[in-house]
């Protein structure tokens, strides 16, 4: 698999699929988000968004955004999560960012929390996705 920047609309279609969005989104538009996929031969198989944006709950620390990832099921637990966040972990370490976060869907707070994570505030509704969501921070240390 190869790692390599898309454009957000080459997000659009596994996000559609895996998130249930069913209409495409991006949380930053404003030309600063990055978007980095998992390509196996012409195949988009997992994808990530992210940016510099500050922490709502650490605004102190320089901080990346992440947002959206997704990877195909049949890919799963093979190390394409772990892969891209590692990758956005690599940008903002950088770009002298501390932090990642994440608002995450609930069915996925157990990876981040596997992945280093620490779960901040309630649970509560995306606005965007409809989706309850989680808020998770994770050291760019990976510590």
């Amino acid at each position: 698999m190869d790692l390599t920047e898309v454009t957000v609309e080459a997000t659009f279609g596994l996000r559609s699929g895996v998130l249930g969005w069913a209409e495409p989104a991006t949380r930053i538009d404003d030309g600063t988000a990055s978007h980095l996929a998992l390509v196996d031969g012409t195949a988009v198989i997992a994808v990530v968004s992210h940016a510099r944006w500050p922490c709502p709950d650490a605004p102190e620390q320089p901080a990346r955004y992440f947002w959206a990832m997704a990877v195909d099921g049949a890919h799963r637990g093979r190390g394409a999560g772990r892969r891209l966040l590692a990758a956005v972990a690599d940008r903002a370490r950088s770009a002298g960012e501390s932090i990642l976060w994440a608002d995450a869907r609930a069915s996925a707070v157990g990876f981040y929390v596997a992945c280093g994570a620490r779960v901040v505030g309630p649970p509560y509704v995306d606005e965007v996705t409809g989706l309850t969501d989680r808020r998770v921070l994770l050291p760019v240390d990976g510590g």
